[in-house]
């Protein structure tokens, strides 16, 4: 068989973009491999989220070159959110290339490039129908017991620091159908965990006719699986955190404890140059909301620190933020200018020694937090799915996650990945927990 080397960069949706690949060159006769240099086609998935990870496409670019050197039958290719954005750009800057292919639908004709179709490398704004899984390749899923869902793609909110709207195109759903089928496959499969995916997963259903809410769908796939199944789903926006969703979460066995609502600053000001429709305030009643109805759900967050004409007193508001939340985690970034993005154009950048320094302050504070609130649930006994086996690094012997998704350390026992036992808190530290079994 031929052998395919896959390497992704960026968020959950091409860690599951990824999957699909597999599945899809899987049919034309490939299988993976981890040794770059005895693979016959190397694609690289990538992101334009941030400009690190761009940087780390373009060093491995030369590191492949030097592999087609010395093998020319060897055929490399770029994938995803930067491949969309750059197009044939790319091409020029790397001649080696053979393939450019965008998210979304473009991974299905993957194999006609292959096979030098003259189809077309990117498409310059996504509008094609999402394809069906009942008709399209199965995904090579990388876990036996978790599986990616993704229940739409692209996004019509025009954030100036985000790049999604201009390289997925605007909001697409699936059919609430095709969603079900692929969860009750999974289901018939053994899976105990599914996360729902979408770049702004509570808007889905908008575009669909009949309108499907999305509390209206997680009810469905809740009707299917019961307790079967653990469902997630990522990534909010906190303006689709409706009243109806939130009574899903608060009502359905199915739904983890566990939302990731972004909140990416806690100024007002900043809030709108961001462009994010919603004031401090309008985000704090929604969690009050989300908080009343399920009053142990655990809350994480995104956050980008040194935006455009962010002063030391905005950074404060969102400091306060924090503290007046109180996060179980975060995923806190440098802003990086991206480009097509409103905010790259902005005159008054943040130095690069002023990111440096509050995004440690960010991450310390939460770190502060998330260790009182983690020793606060020492002696609780939570629901864990085991995910992998001994962590020599933890000294642990198996590693999972309870509902309300914090990674979770046992010493002593042997568990089996994909199995879901019952486990007591013994200690609580910032971004872990160690258990054990009663």
């Amino acid at each position: 068989m031929a052998k395919l080397k896959l390497i992704t960069f960026g968020c959950q949706a091409n860690e599951a973009d990824s999957e699909k690949i597999a599945g899809v060159l899987a049919q034309e006769g490939f299988e993976l491999t981890e040794m770059a240099e005895e693979a016959d086609l190397i694609l690289i998935n990538t992101c334009s989220i941030r400009e690190k990870a761009e940087q780390k496409v373009y060093s491995l670019l030369g590191t492949f070159q030097r592999l087609k050197v010395q093998n020319p039958r060897m055929k490399i290719g770029l994938c995803g959110c930067l491949a969309q954005r750059e197009g044939t750009r790319l091409k020029d800057r790397f001649p080696y290339l053979d393939l450019l292919a965008g998210p979304g639908a473009m991974i299905y004709r993957i194999p006609e490039m292959l096979r030098g179709s003259p189809a077309p490398p990117v498409l310059p704004r996504p509008k094609e129908l999402l394809p069906l899984y009942i008709h399209s390749p199965r995904p090579r899923r990388e876990s036996l017991f978790k599986a990616w869902v993704s229940i739409m793609e692209g996004c019509n909110y025009l954030c100036t620091f985000c790049v999604v709207p201009y390289t997925r195109g605007p909001e697409r759903s699936r059919p609430p159908e095709d969603i079900l089928a692929e969860v009750e496959d999974l289901l018939k499969q053994g899976y105990r965990e599914i996360t729902l995916l979408g770049q702004t997963v509570n808007a889905y259903g908008k575009n669909l006719k009949p309108r499907t809410r999305f509390s209206d769908l997680l009810r469905a796939i809740d009707a299917l699986v019961g307790r079967e199944m653990r469902v997630r789903f990522t990534s909010s926006h906190p303006r689709d955190l409706t009243p109806d969703l939130i009574e899903a979460v608060a009502t359905l066995k199915s739904i983890c404890e566990h939302v990731h609502l972004p909140v990416q600053a806690g100024s007002d000001r900043v809030l709108a140059r961001m462009r994010r429709l919603y004031t401090r305030q309008q985000y704090l009643e929604r969690v009050g909301a989300l908080r009343r109805a399920v009053p142990d759900i655990a809350l994480s967050t995104d956050l980008i620190v040194g935006f455009p004409g962010e002063s030391e007193e905005d950074f404060q508001e969102t400091l306060s933020l924090l503290r007046q939340v109180r996060y179980d985690s975060i995923f806190a970034f440098k802003y990086s200018a991206r480009p097509l993005t409103p905010a790259a154009t902005y005159p008054d950048q943040v130095s690069g020694e002023a990111k440096t320094e509050r995004i440690h302050t960010a991450l310390q504070l939460q770190d502060d937090i998330a260790l009182e609130k983690n020793r606060g649930r020492v002696g609780t006994i939570e629901e864990v799915l085991i995910e992998e086996g001994p962590n020599p690094k933890m000294q642990s012997t198996a590693t999972g996650r309870t509902r309300r998704n914090q990674l979770i350390h046992f010493s002593q026992e042997s568990l089996v990945p994909g199995d879901t036992v019952s486990a007591v808190i013994a200690e609580g530290y910032s971004h872990y927990l160690k258990g054990k079994i009663p």
